[in-house]
């Protein structure tokens, strides 16, 4: 599935975009599924924000999403990562018709990981489209190419010999950033798989469009930065090295 014109553009922008791995029974249930959940919004496990023209279920662990993940997903990351243990949930986003962005660092504009002096530190994030990207304007999932390669470099700044804060690191990167930040909406087709570096900045676009658009995502990381045992070391080790655990 991943082929050398998606190490090239991951490596070169932070992110590719991977089609025709999902079959369309399994991307069928997935999308009556997202519609389902949609449609019962608060209820099953819907997480309230400011702003309810974007939701989402953060540990969604309904099967036809797992289906794909299980099949697509899991043998595609270890197609990227050197070990890729899989996960038991999937996080569903949905932007619906009216939701602005408003040039925020945040939701709009971030990369994960939370603020903290220990970054939740992963390899990849896959984005499965579930519905049509066709424009800038239908609240698509948004990236700032090539900023994976300045985070990278911020976080190599960072000394060796004493304590790093790279909540802070992180932080300061994208207000950096945010001063001159040409977003890209990356064009999906239902079903496609966006794969993007952890360091990459991304959020979501504004939807003026009629339509909703839903995906839903996974974090994928190598086995040492999962296991407790070798988490802090590893984690440090990725943070001056983006490509560790690759293959």
């Amino acid at each position: 599935m991943f082929e050398e014109q998606h190490w090239a553009e991951l490596v070169r922008d932070g992110y590719t975009v991977v089609s025709g791995a999902i079959d369309d029974r399994s991307l069928r249930l997935a999308q009556d599924v997202a519609d389902h959940l949609n449609a019962v919004a608060p209820d099953e496990g819907w997480e309230r924000s400011k702003n309810e023209l974007w939701r989402e279920i953060r540990y969604c662990r309904r099967p036809e999403f797992l289906a794909v993940a299980a099949a697509v997903l899991d043998p595609l990351a270890l197609e990227i990562l050197e070990t890729a243990p899989p996960l038991d949930f999937v996080q569903l986003a949905s932007t619906r018709p009216g939701f602005a962005t408003k040039g925020l660092v945040g939701r709009h504009f971030h990369i994960d990981g939370g603020q903290e002096q220990t970054l939740g530190v992963f390899n990849i994030l896959f984005g499965v489209a579930l519905t049509p990207v066709r424009s800038d304007t239908v609240g698509g999932f948004h990236v700032l190419p090539g900023s994976h390669q300045d985070f990278a470099e911020t976080f190599k700044r960072q000394p060796a010999d004493a304590p790093v804060h790279w909540g802070q690191a992180k932080l300061e990167g994208q207000r950096r950033l945010l001063a001159d930040a040409r977003m890209v909406v990356p064009r999906l087709e239902a079903g496609d798989i966006i794969v993007t570096h952890s360091f990459l900045a991304h959020g979501t676009s504004a939807n003026t469009s009629e339509a909703r658009r839903d995906m839903f995502f996974q974090r994928r990381a190598a086995a040492p930065l999962w296991d407790p045992v070798r988490q802090a070391d590893a984690r440090e080790a990725f943070m001056r090295d983006p490509w560790r655990f690759f293959r």
